[in-house]
């Protein structure tokens, strides 16, 4: 079974197919989620909703929330604004290179949609990303060392996450399915509210959980020396998360 899926981080239904492909991943199906930007023309500070594109986004959260199942949870706020997602696709990009595309998608789906915050903005994933790029397995310093991702141009780090951004995009415009998601099965391709309900039938034939408990996204490697808790509290950052943890 060969399962691709083409997703925008500020889409209520992506979000809620995320969470499915978290429960198919846990069983061992092989889904390869490639991000791309919906909106590329929309401003760096993304665009605040007014009262047309709000109820526009209610009514698309309210299609969303009735496709949930008895045992299925979707954690969200209304967003005040719509993001440029150029950054958070970036973001993705080289998390996917690193191999920690999975915690990385659910960071920046949690962080927009839980949070409300800007991941359009490199700044505000600077943070996040952090985690899951340090415990990643890029050979480049910035990644490597610092948990660098995306530059303050909003711009990848390496040649192949701009190579797999280009390409992500490229596929995506070639199928012209439709409306994000994108599903494509065995090469047949999906979209929109189909998405989500053909996996619903998938993770239901398996008799598998809707939404399996998955490890914090953001969490930090544990350091080969563990310090005193009393200099992890006043240090903070990556050492902090070890030491609550033990």
């Amino acid at each position: 079974m060969n399962l691709i899926v083409y997703a925008d981080f500020s889409s209520p239904l992506c979000y809620l197919t995320s969470g499915r492909v978290d429960a198919l991943r846990g069983a061992g199906i092989d889904v390869d989620w490639r991000a791309v930007e919906d909106a590329p023309w929309l401003p760096v500070t993304g665009r605040r909703l007014d009262s047309d594109s709000r109820l526009t986004l209610e009514a698309e959260l309210a299609e969303t929330l009735d496709m949930l199942q008895p045992d299925e949870q979707l954690d969200w706020t209304m967003p005040d604004f719509v993001p440029k997602t150029e950054a958070a696709v970036v973001g993705y990009a080289e998390a996917y290179g690193a191999g920690v595309a999975d915690d990385v998608r659910r960071l920046l789906f949690r962080a927009y949609w839980c949070r409300k915050a800007d991941i359009g903005d490199p700044e505000t994933l600077r943070n996040p990303l952090a985690g899951p790029i340090l415990r990643g397995h890029s050979t480049s310093d910035p990644l490597r060392l610092y948990g660098y991702a995306v530059s303050t141009g909003r711009g990848p780090i390496t040649t192949s996450a701009w190579r797999r951004i280009q390409a992500w995009q490229d596929e995506w415009s070639t199928i012209g399915a439709g409306a994000l998601p994108v599903l494509v099965e065995n090469g047949l391709p999906m979209s929109g509210p189909a998405v989500p309900r053909h996996l619903t039938k998938m993770i239901s034939q398996l008799s598998i959980p809707f939404s399996p408990e998955l490890p914090e996204p953001e969490r930090y490697p544990l350091p080969r020396v563990r310090p005193p808790k009393w200099w992890a509290a006043q240090t903070g950052g990556r050492w902090l998360y070890p030491s609550r943890c033990r």
